[in-house]
């Protein structure tokens, strides 16, 4: 094949509903040829006269690839929002249907556990340092308390989101355990969609055991329990932050401070003038406020708060892994490894009687 064919540059490039194609004229014969854009820059020949040739629209396929890689993506994004989307949906479901169940034991309450503790923490900061933190807002003129209280506010939610999808979670799993009970439970818990993260554990061995009939769940677990703790992770880092911003509000504090006693020093070196020495020293009392309150601030909502809420829902969690791992430890692994022996030794004897 010639490596020197030139694609004719004078070409037009359509698309339709089955894809885009190229059409271009025979540079032999002229006769007027159509293929398909993905075959730009391969070598074919004209259908009349057989002079080979290039297809045409390189550039265009590369750009038409590109937008189909796009197109894939989002579609694939898509669909998988959807499926997070029933499943969170499912979950709740369950979630709604056992809280109806009066005979349901969860396990463990994390959202209970975190009221209590909000309370508890609430009422002690009130009475301890409540009118402390409440002046920090008022007085404080750099702001920074306002943003340590923002960003205490999102954390806080942020946290009580996560336990409450944990006691979800916990819900699910003591209804799975009720199911599991009866007598078509398995069957019907493997058929039907996953529902929360102890239904799709579940589902996920159940496909191992379906390759491997020494089925282990350690790598799983050590998945989910990552998985479950990274939401904690982000708790953790607001927390670090709100101390690193009250440290910044001490240095910020001490250079208000410093900028206050230098006009407090000038107005008595020069004129003596009182509302100089006045205003010098509102300054330097407002420095030394804004570097104790921030301080303060942070350390209390971030260092305190903050991360005695977050290891809460740290707790919870390592509980709710040992919890799934303990119960699929005795009640799945042990059935699933037994179908799997059973099914290899059925194929093993099937092969025998060939």
């Amino acid at each position: 094949m010639d490596t020197t064919l030139k694609p004719n540059p004078k070409y037009e490039v359509r698309s339709n509903v089955a894809g885009s194609s190229v059409k271009y004229d025979c540079l032999h014969c002229g006769v007027r040829l159509t293929s398909s854009l993905m075959e730009a820059g391969n070598y074919d020949h004209c259908p009349d006269c057989q002079t080979p040739m290039v297809v045409p629209g390189e550039k265009e396929k590369v750009v038409e690839a590109q937008k189909q890689l796009i197109e894939q993506k989002k579609r694939e994004a898509a669909a998988q929002r959807k499926r997070e989307g029933a499943n969170e949906a499912l979950a709740q479901k369950l979630a709604d249907e056992a809280r109806r169940a009066r005979d349901l034991q969860l396990d463990r309450d994390p959202l209970r556990e975190w009221i209590i503790y909000s309370v508890v923490i609430g009422l002690l900061l009130v009475f301890a340092a409540g009118r402390h933190l409440f002046n920090a807002i008022v007085t404080d003129t750099s702001g920074l308390c306002v943003v340590i209280f923002a960003l205490f506010i999102f954390g806080v939610v942020l946290n009580f989101r996560a336990v409450k999808g944990l006691r979800s979670e916990f819900v699910c799993a003591a209804f799975l355990v009720k199911k599991l009970k009866s007598p078509r439970g398995f069957g019907e818990i493997v058929k039907a969609p996953p529902a929360g993260v102890f239904h799709q554990h579940i589902q996920d061995l159940v496909r191992i055991a379906r390759h491997d009939p020494n089925v282990s769940q350690d790598s799983l677990m050590t998945l989910l329990y990552s998985k479950m703790m990274a939401r904690a992770k982000i708790v953790d880092t607001l927390s670090g932050v709100l101390v690193s911003l009250g440290l910044i509000g001490t240095i910020v504090g001490l250079i208000v401070m410093t900028n206050g006693l230098s006009g407090t020093l000038d107005s008595l070196g020069e004129s003596g003038d009182a509302s100089h020495l006045m205003s010098g020293m509102r300054e330097t009392m407002a420095g030394l406020g804004t570097a104790f309150y921030t301080t303060l601030v942070g350390a209390i909502l971030g260092s305190i708060v903050l991360r005695v809420l977050n290891n809460v829902y740290a707790s919870n969690v390592d509980h709710f892994v040992s919890y799934i791992a303990s119960l699929t430890e005795v009640r799945i692994t042990p059935r699933l490894r037994k179908n799997a022996r059973d099914n290899l030794q059925e194929v093993v004897a099937g092969e025998i009687v060939e």
